[in-house]
């Protein structure tokens, strides 16, 4: 992330060369691996909500959001915290770049404090070149979502059905990923399979310290991501394994993140939900934790109202240090029309810790 009234801290900025050679080498290798390429698309034109389609194979979208939240003990607040720009160009069939930029800290109104301006952080979040080197074999090489579990690859605001994510998808593990990345997607006999593996390169690990956490933002890591699923009556479900070692630059001890997740689609329901555990170094206590969340249709009931859902998800951490916290979410979701995104939760929680916050909160999205 980097603070715009500082100089550059951001790894890939500060010493574009490292991955401007990954890219370099991507480019080569996409061109020699042919496709046809791209002329003029009979699809140009702005979707409101899906973004712009311009010759060449150029794709343009962003979003910004605003959330706010009324914590129980806590001032209310309404913060606009995430613009993102996004863009895509397929010059040939098999090969594309993919960036995704986001400013955040914006501006911040808090009830007894006034408005107060952020530092305007900007962060790429993605930059990467993709390959596809056959049918079912692509290659990732830049900066990606690291492929873990179900959640931390579906991380723009609009996108989510919650305002925030679940506590044992956060901190936990490296939130993104530079290096390669090589996925492998098949199907069988009515089953379908995914695999991915990544690495070896971590230019910044970026998740917030916490008080159980004292690691280096900066380091190596290597993982993978294997999943299966197949149709089950009217029901289809997936089933994913995941795994990842990462260790700071000026250290010698690794850490590793094992998880398991599990998506179910069935009567208009999406039924996920992760367990995760994260082992650290030198025999210390294991974090690990869970969430489970079913996403209810509710057009039913209102025909009205487009893509309106209920969401119900349960939640359970256990830090590194002191008691477990429990904890659970009632919210709402509703894209009225595609370029607008409503979402309201309440939080319950055993305890008040960093991880679970009870209270109120909503976010506004507008996707363009």
């Amino acid at each position: 992330m980097i603070d715009v009234a500082r100089p550059l801290r951001e790894p890939s900025l500060r010493r574009p060369s490292s991955l401007s050679r990954l890219l370099a080498v991507a480019l080569a290798i996409g061109l020699a691996s042919g496709g046809s390429v791209r002329g003029e698309d009979s699809a140009i034109g702005w979707d409101p909500g899906h973004g712009a389609r311009l010759p060449g194979g150029l794709w343009l979208a962003g979003d910004v959001t605003a959330d706010g939240e009324v914590l129980e003990g806590e001032p209310a607040s309404v913060e606009l915290d995430d613009l993102s720009l996004l863009a895509r160009w397929e010059p040939t069939s098999r090969f594309a770049f993919f960036g995704e930029m986001r400013l955040e800290d914006l501006v911040t109104l808090t009830e007894g404090a006034g408005v107060e301006t952020g530092t305007g952080d900007v962060a790429v979040e993605r930059l990467y070149a993709e390959i596809l080197l056959s049918p079912t074999l692509t290659l990732r090489v830049g900066k990606i979502y690291t492929p873990f579990g179900l959640w931390n690859e579906v991380r723009r605001a609009p996108l989510t059905w919650t305002v925030e994510r679940p506590a044992i998808t956060e901190n936990v593990f490296p939130q993104h990923a530079t290096g390669l990345d090589l996925l492998y997607q098949t199907t069988w006999r009515g089953w379908s399979f995914d695999a991915n593996t990544y690495g070896p390169a971590q230019d910044e690990l970026r998740f917030r310290r916490t008080d159980e956490d004292d690691l280096d933002e900066n380091g190596l890591m290597f993982g993978g991501r294997v999943a299966a699923g197949h149709a089950l009556g009217p029901a289809f479900a997936a089933l994913g394994l995941n795994a990842a070692g990462f260790r700071p630059h000026d250290g010698t001890d690794w850490w590793t993140v094992t998880g398991l997740d599990l998506d179910v689609a069935v009567g208009g329901h999406q039924l996920t939900g992760e367990l995760t555990f994260r082992i650290p170094p030198n025999g210390r206590r294991t974090l690990q934790g869970l969430y489970l969340q079913d996403v209810i249709p509710l057009e039913p009931l209102l025909p009205c109202a487009r893509e309106f859902y209920g969401v119900l998800r349960f939640e359970q951490m256990q830090p590194t240090r002191g008691p477990s916290a429990v904890g659970g979410v009632v919210g709402l979701f509703w894209r009225p029309i595609p370029p607008l995104v409503l979402r309201a939760n309440y939080l319950f929680a055993n305890r008040t810790v960093r991880e679970f916050e009870p209270g109120f909160q909503f976010g506004v999205s507008l996707l363009f």
